[in-house]
């Protein structure tokens, strides 16, 4: 049988990729598929199976060669994102793992769902299958997911799902391509990334969540586990987990199992089930967050709650220019950047920019300076841009001299009504006795025993 086009399953009932396999349907004890001509045109009609195509290779959606819209749909409206809302009630066969995979290990389990990195047995391919527990997902969601990830595939920053998905007694099940280097939190330091990377992971983001809002959907879920590394340089980053994306405008509850740091205000302020409108004002709050955490390594707060996070306070009463004090954790971001964050970090959702609005600060510096370890050091204005850090040198002519650290020193004083000159014979002889105590202290027999702890 010849390769079937992609992507027909997803606008027609019980369509699927290749011979059906020799897996066990609910309905179908022999999985027989059924043929017919239409117009010199031949149409099969089978159960999606989790096998590959005649081609021998796993099926990845492409950008073209999608089927028109089978007539059980309604006609969608031009401006709410066309087919990808039309969500096909697709027949999941019945089988196990072993049928066609093995297992060469976990790669991370959560609470809905675990993810498998498997080899596919007939097509010698590696690739990720996520398996949701049944229990804890229905049908509808599971197929959602599934939908969303597939007709997002064909955009270079999402990552891909295959035509296979399947259920076994526990689990539903669809596969996808596998990220070499893992996700981005597995990646990110104590400190954080580079600028540079940084900008990379971020111009790609902006492009797949710019792509997802021109489609009408909100992710609603972005934090660094969702971010997935092909390349050691973050030239290729990849989004994904779509369970919790909506189309925009519909009611909905707060996600489940995030991180509370990673919830707008507007969010946090609901009471217990109460749902709000879907908006895609929610990603670009997320979106300022993750570029916060990635250059950082930490979020900047713990929650967006005014009266119990003071960090959020305090950047709350900047970003309202209530004050011009940039707050502590904020410090070491340029001007640029700032205002890139009074944008995306907005309190009030109808301020909030877009999510491709980061576009516009790639050719500014983002940070301006790092905490140095030295206490001696001194700024140096750096004048290499590729560069993320700043310079610090200790050298002589760097430094202050002692007559302008005085000068400095008298007028700080006086600003706060304390001009105190400073009795340096006095400071001197100070010294000179607490050194005459420490010599009168000095026990030649027990440092010599403690000399000789230390050489043995």
């Amino acid at each position: 049988m010849g390769t079937i086009e992609k992507r027909s399953f997803s606008f027609r009932l019980r369509r699927s990729f290749g011979d059906g396999g020799s897996t066990n349907s609910r309905n179908s004890n022999n999985n027989s598929s059924t043929c017919t001509n239409h117009n010199n045109q031949k149409r099969c009609s089978t159960p999606l199976t989790p096998t590959s195509t005649s081609t021998g290779r796993l099926e990845v959606p492409g950008a073209a060669s999608v089927s028109r819209r089978s007539s059980i749909y309604k006609k969608p409206d031009k401006n709410d994102g066309g087919q990808i809302h039309l969500i096909p009630d697709v027949e999941l066969p019945l089988m196990t793992f072993a049928d066609q995979y093995n297992i060469e290990k976990t790669l991370a389990e959560g609470c809905f769902a675990k993810i498998l990195l498997c080899r596919h047995r007939p097509t010698n391919t590696l690739v990720v299958l996520k398996a949701v527990h049944a229990e804890l997902t229905t049908i509808k969601e599971f197929q959602k997911e599934f939908h969303y990830n597939y007709e997002l595939s064909h955009h270079h920053h999402i990552l891909s799902a295959y035509a296979v998905a399947f259920q076994t007694m526990d689990y539903y099940v669809f596969a996808m391509e596998h990220a070499p280097y893992g996700d981005l939190a597995s990646n990110i330091g104590p400190n954080g990334l580079h600028e540079n990377a940084c900008k990379l992971i971020s111009e790609q983001l902006s492009s797949a969540l710019g792509f997802m809002h021109s489609k009408s959907l909100v992710h609603r879920d972005l934090k660094i586990e969702n971010i997935l590394v092909f390349t050691p340089d973050f030239t290729r980053v990849k989004l994904c987990d779509f369970g919790a994306t909506t189309k925009k405008g519909l009611l909905v509850h707060k996600v489940k199992h995030t991180w509370t740091s990673c919830v707008p205000p507007e969010q946090l302020e609901l009471i217990k089930n109460e749902r709000f409108q879907c908006l895609p004002v929610s990603d670009s709050w997320q979106f300022g967050i993750l570029l916060y955490n990635i250059l950082t390594g930490n979020p900047p707060w713990q929650s967006a709650d005014w009266v119990k996070d003071q960090s959020y306070a305090n950047f709350m009463k900047y970003e309202q220019r209530k004050t011009t004090k940039v707050p502590d954790n904020f410090r070491r971001f340029s001007p640029r950047l700032m205002r890139c964050f009074r944008k995306y970090l907005s309190h009030d959702p109808e301020d909030r920019c877009k999510i491709t609005e980061v576009a516009k600060y790639m050719k500014d510096r983002w940070v301006e300076c790092r905490i140095s370890t030295s206490k001696s050091a001194t700024l140096i204005s750096p004048t290499n841009h590729d560069q993320d850090s700043c310079i610090y040198l200790n050298q002589r002519e760097g430094r202050l001299s002692g007559d302008e650290n005085k000068l400095r020193f008298k007028r700080m004083m006086s600003t706060y009504g304390l001009d105190i000159p400073i009795d340096q014979a006095m400071v001197r002889r100070r010294v000179w006795d607490w050194l005459s105590t420490c010599d009168a202290n000095f026990d030649p027999d027990v440092e010599s025993l403690h000399a000789l702890d230390l050489l043995q």
